[in-house]
């Protein structure tokens, strides 16, 4: 450590959460910070008001963390942060989360500080702490593991941002102005007004993950970049509850279906020899033979704890090995779920590879009529780049990806439409009726001297030589005859 105040984090966090005052129900008596707290305050603002070389900036700008934080907040939301000044919302913010952080019990505590122990969980923040403590480690690909210390100052920097957000979000002028976002990401839901009601709480409680400091498009921190974020929020939200409700019409088949076994031998079959490596395919027929036989209480099978403890006691299993066990059931169960009965689940969360069920046709009511089989072409061609593959194979079905190809904000999206595009015109030019010389025209776009690009093209179509036709407008002839050839071949068109 280079500093010793972030070493001495820990103790000052004990001496708060001993020194707090509380009731008879383990409630705060007092709103004001105790001196222990202001103490604990004082020290976290002398380390993140220390200049700091962020990673998206050059060397030379080193800027103190809450500065640029609060600058970020105040540039995002300036009508809703309009009455408060920058002191009074730092002073504020910094005092409440403290006040909070030393009444959340330590065992959650310890969970958080296992969390950001992750291999693969929010390397940004990482990075950021590691700025202030380890600077020689902090721009390493392999991050080390945190001390006590830096996983305390990584949970006050989260809980920091979602205090800042709380300020945002509960402000009246917040919904004004993001009014019409707010209505469009719900426009999806099963319940849509539910989901309006719910957005609220559901961004406060990611704005924890909320960096305003890191771009999530090209734009930097504006409101595109909110916007965005939001969208992301609000879809990975609607995929948790798909996926619940994925995981409960898996149970379902399990508990009522006779046919559970031979549908699920007949799924495990089908899979690649990767994925029948990671299953025991004897263990989970046992399983499902022993909840059709024996747990047939409605009362043990409402209870996802009480019926793997069940299943437990009867296959004399540990409880771990039966969690294990009834997982590998749901997510061959939910791949037949999800063929039968589409829920069209997208998720940004590549561990949940159970709801994959890329490409199977029998997602779509009508493949042909939707122009889908296309989709799969794309990704089997050779020249289409490995991670195309890789990305849409994780986490898509057909009608997901092509729903995909027409989002205009995540990179990943416009990455992918670029690639579809490119597939397109490979496929368009392969014809036997395309005309030679739109291919060659095409071509010339690789040219990098616009000398030559004009010279080849005076060369390729002679009315163009003449001054007759711009390159724009033969550029759109040609994406014309692209759209009339999408359309004969039943092949979905890509603007």
């Amino acid at each position: 450590m280079k500093d010793s105040q972030i070493e001495q984090l820990p103790q000052l966090f004990l001496t708060a959460r001993s020194a707090q005052s509380v009731d008879a129900q383990g409630r705060r008596k007092t709103s004001s910070s105790t001196p222990a707290e202001m103490e604990l305050v004082r020290a976290l603002r002398g380390i993140l008001d220390q200049p700091v070389e962020l990673p998206d900036l050059p060397k030379e700008n080193r800027v103190s963390y809450l500065r640029q934080l609060l600058e970020a907040y105040y540039c995002l939301f300036p009508r809703c942060l309009a009455g408060i000044t920058e002191a009074h919302l730092l002073q504020q913010s910094l005092a409440q989360t403290v006040q909070r952080l030393v009444q959340i019990p330590s065992q959650i505590i310890q969970e958080e500080y296992d969390r950001l122990n992750r291999n693969n969980y929010n390397q940004p923040l990482k990075q950021l702490v590691l700025s202030f403590s380890r600077p020689g480690l902090a721009q390493r690909s392999s991050i080390p593991l945190l001390s006590e210390a830096e996983c305390l100052l990584a949970l006050f920097v989260q809980c920091l941002r979602q205090q800042l957000g709380a300020v945002v979000l509960l402000d009246e002028r917040f919904r004004t102005e993001y009014r019409d976002l707010l209505r469009s990401v719900c426009v999806g839901a099963q319940d849509p007004e539910l989901c309006q009601s719910n957005v609220i709480s559901w961004l406060w409680e990611a704005m924890k993950s909320f960096d305003p400091l890191k771009a999530f498009g090209a734009s930097g921190h504006g409101r595109p970049t909110f916007e965005a974020w939001v969208r992301t929020v609000v879809n990975n939200k609607l995929a948790d509850e798909k996926r619940k409700l994925l995981k409960r019409e898996a149970d379902e088949l399990l508990f009522y279906e006779p046919k559970a076994v031979q549908m699920f031998q007949e799924r495990y079959a089908a899979l690649a020899s990767s994925v029948q490596a990671e299953m025991d395919l004897g263990d989970c027929i046992k399983l499902i033979r022993i909840v059709q036989t024996e747990i047939t209480d409605p009362r043990i099978r409402a209870s996802t704890s009480r019926l793997r403890q069940r299943m437990a006691q009867l296959l004399n299993w540990t409880i771990v090995h039966t969690r294990e066990i009834h997982q590998q059931v749901r997510r061959i169960l939910g791949r037949y779920v999800q063929s039968t009965r589409s829920l069209n689940i997208t998720s940004t969360d590549s561990n949940q590879e159970w709801i994959d069920n890329y490409p199977d046709a029998r997602t779509l009511t009508n493949p042909a009529q939707q122009e889908l089989d296309c989709i799969v072409e794309f990704l089997q061609d050779q020249q289409t780049p490995d991670w195309v593959r890789d990305w849409c194979e994780k986490r898509r079905t057909q009608a997901e990806i092509a729903r995909e190809l027409f989002v205009s904000q995540p990179t990943i999206s416009r990455c992918l439409g670029r690639e579809y595009r490119l597939w397109l015109y490979r496929k368009f030019f392969t014809d036997a009726q395309t005309p030679i010389w739109m291919k060659r025209w095409y071509d010339t776009q690789e040219i990098a001297s616009p000398h030559r690009r004009r010279q080849l093209r005076r060369e390729i179509h002679a009315e163009y030589a003449q001054g007759h036709y711009s390159a724009k407008e033969i550029d759109e002839q040609i994406e014309n005859q692209l759209t009339a050839w999408c359309n004969r071949n039943s092949i979905y068109y890509l603007p």
